[in-house]
């Protein structure tokens, strides 16, 4: 909440949620060691700031994967992409492209809006559309 509250909305890169469910013990363990009758948060504090720093990280580390030479060519200026975006990114570096029912199997979306989602990234010049009809994909520019 504080983080929130001084502008860093970190919910748009991260869940920390998503982690403490990969580590349940250790999240448990961190509560349990607080200590309500003398109001320390201390361990509590230092386990929140090592989980937030492993997320970064990891977050960090999927920026520099996607950063390619391809989607900054010809930018100047930062390109901020939604978790969506991102792993439509991602897909398309596994796979080398991705189609609209791709990204209505990805995210569970209508037809209308995996092409809003696509379209924003060809607006954004990180994508190209590919063929036309039935065989139709995108790939990065």
């Amino acid at each position: 909440m504080i983080l929130y509250l001084r502008g860093f909305d970190v919910n748009q890169f991260f869940c920390l949620d998503d982690y403490y469910d990969s580590d349940k013990p250790a999240y448990y363990k961190a509560l349990q060691r607080f200590k309500p009758d003398i109001l320390d948060l201390t361990n509590w504090l230092e386990y929140f700031v090592e989980r937030v720093n492993i997320s970064i990280e990891a977050v960090k580390e999927r920026i520099v994967k996607l950063s390619s030479k391809r989607l900054r060519k010809a930018k100047e200026r930062q390109i901020v992409l939604t978790e969506r975006q991102m792993r439509i990114i991602e897909f398309i570096n596994q796979n080398g492209k991705v189609s609209n029912r791709d990204v209505r199997e990805m995210f569970k979306l209508s037809n209308r809006a995996a092409l809003d989602e696509i379209n924003k990234l060809i607006e954004l010049q990180a994508l190209k559309s590919q063929d036309k009809g039935r065989v139709l994909h995108y790939i990065m520019l």
